[in-house]
Parts: C-alpha cells; sequence; structure tokens
C-alpha cells in the first residue's frame, strides 16, 4: 500500500485582499468618526453663534426732556440722550420716537427723524430735537401756569444703525419735571411789522 504524503499550504492572502482588509477597516474607522466630527462642527458652530449673540450693543440713557422755541406754529421738544458708541465706526441715529405724560393726561407724542452720528468709540450727550405742533402744546400746557413745573414720565424708543447687526431700537425712559413756558398769543403779535416784511413798502 502506498500512502502518499500529501501536504496543504496554508492559505495567504494575496495583496488585492490585503488592501480590501485595510479599506473596510478604514471605512469602519471612518464612520465611527462622523458623529464625532459632526458633533465638534456643531460645537464650534453653536460658539460662533453664541460669540455673534455676544456682539456688543451701543447703550444710551435719557437724561431730560424740555421745551424749546415756541412760534405760532411748532415747539421743540428737545430729548437729551447720553449715548455709548462701542464699535470702530460712527454710529448714525436714525429717529426717535416719544411718549411724554404727565400723570393720567398725555402731553406728547410722536416720531422724529434725526440725522445725527455718534463718532466712533465714544460716548456723548446729545440734543434730539422733535417739532410738535403749537396746537398741542397748547392743548397740552393749557391748564398750567407759566414758571410752573410739571411732573412728566417719557417713553422713548431711539433707533440706531449698528454694523453687523442693522437698525436696532433701544427703549428709554425718564422721570422729571418739564418747566411750563409762556405761550405765544396771536395777540403778542406785531401784525404791522409782519405785513412789511411779507409785503415790503416802497
Amino acid at each position: 500500500m502506498v500512502v502518499t504524503d500529501i501536504r496543504v499550504a496554508a492559505w495567504r492572502p494575496g495583496v488585492s485582499e490585503l488592501v480590501m482588509q485595510a479599506g473596510s477597516v478604514l471605512m469602519k474607522t471612518m464612520k465611527s468618526c462622523i458623529p464625532v466630527v459632526l458633533a465638534g462642527i456643531m460645537l464650534c458652530g453653536c460658539a460662533g453663534l453664541q460669540n455673534a449673540l455676544k456682539v456688543q450693543r451701543p447703550t444710551a440713557s435719557l437724561q431730560g426732556v424740555r421745551l424749546g422755541e415756541i412760534n405760532l406754529e411748532t415747539a421743540g421738544l428737545l430729548f437729551d440722550v447720553e449715548i455709548q458708541n462701542p464699535y470702530p465706526v460712527d454710529l448714525p441715529l436714525v429717529d426717535l420716537d416719544y411718549d411724554v405724560q404727565s400723570g393720567s393726561s398725555k402731553l406728547f407724542s410722536g416720531l422724529a427723524k434725526i440725522g445725527q452720528t455718534i463718532p466712533a468709540k465714544n460716548k456723548a450727550i446729545v440734543t434730539l430735537p422733535a417739532k410738535v405742533s403749537y396746537l398741542d402744546v397748547f392743548n397740552a400746557l393749557k391748564s398750567f401756569k407759566p414758571g410752573a413745573t410739571i411732573p412728566y414720565k417719557a417713553n422713548v424708543g431711539l433707533s440706531v444703525d449698528a454694523p453687523a447687526i442693522g437698525v436696532i431700537k433701544l427703549p428709554l425712559s425718564q422721570s422729571g419735571e418739564l418747566a411750563v413756558p409762556a405761550l405765544p398769543k396771536p395777540t403778542d403779535v406785531n401784525w404791522q411789522n409782519l405785513l412789511e416784511k411779507v409785503v415790503p413798502t416802497n
């Protein structure tokens, strides 16, 4: 009986099989890393959003309200406001809406356009004017004697054009006392002089 000695060589992977195995391992590694990478991106995005929300905003405070020049057509209502501009560029002031009351009585309300700017990195107290009709002033103050002072509460919205943010409104409020001026009357006008200015005599 002849016994044949058969030896089976152990199978060894070729180059192509090794490449496929390495690719499979790499894909598994990448799949496991994707959630980590996405989480990192989300964290960075959230941090960036938080930083964006922490962008400095301008601040303002209402220092006082007073009446300016008054004639038979209009009166000047003046708001003294302290404004802090934290930006490296000028800060344009857009408009001012206001509501001034004395007790339960409304004195003045309206919207005034503003053409002023606050210089870069600067704090300043500026006077923001609003025009009120003479009739509104007369009706608001007719029951008070000239020289008297009346309590008031002013609620103001100051709109500014902030860089990288856009137009934002800064709510302001202040309570104080308003001095009542002497209001001009039609009888106070020198009509003869006024007519001579309008129609010069030869």
